[in-house]
């Protein structure tokens, strides 16, 4: 009969329990990490009240009245938009009444002014019941000239 050698085992069960261990701590460093980095959802859900209409408005109103809403639908779908904003229900604010809406928003704001800021700038102030979701590159992203666009034919919606 052939004689059985018997099979070494590496001894990594120490090691193996020693990383497990470390990832497991490191993880949960990293998800505390980001949670404490979560900020309030009351507090982006407060509307802020402006006393005074913003610094922009005169210039926006200038330029949306010379943009062409004839463009705005076009625009809407290239960036995207249709994703999150509907005719009726979406993620966000829906699309039909929108030019409406948007005159009602903020205490001192036209609505071409909201808008503009709601686009560029969707961190300053979020619509009660919806979250705070909205892509926030869109400045850098829509040339001005389509932006103005968009917004001329928001107004008619």
């Amino acid at each position: 009969m052939s004689e059985k050698v018997p099979i070494q085992v590496p001894r990594l069960a120490p090691f193996i329990t020693l990383l497990g261990a470390g990832l497991v701590i490191a993880f949960g460093v990293a998800f505390f990490a980001v949670l404490g980095n979560v900020p309030n959802p009351q507090r982006l859900m407060t509307p802020i009240v402006v006393t005074a209409p913003p610094q922009f408005t005169g210039n926006i109103e200038a330029r949306v009245a010379a943009a062409d809403p004839g463009k705005g639908a076009a625009i809407f779908e290239k960036y995207a938009c249709n994703a999150c904003h509907r005719a009726e229900d979406g993620v966000g604010p829906a699309l039909r009444g929108m030019g409406a809406r948007a005159a009602t928003r903020r205490p001192n704001y036209s609505a071409a002014a909201y808008l503009y800021e709601s686009i560029i700038e969707p961190n300053a102030f979020i619509v009660p019941d919806y979250a705070n979701i909205m892509v926030s590159n869109y400045k850098a992203k829509i040339p001005e000239v389509e932006l103005f666009d968009l917004i001329a034919w928001l107004l008619r919606q």
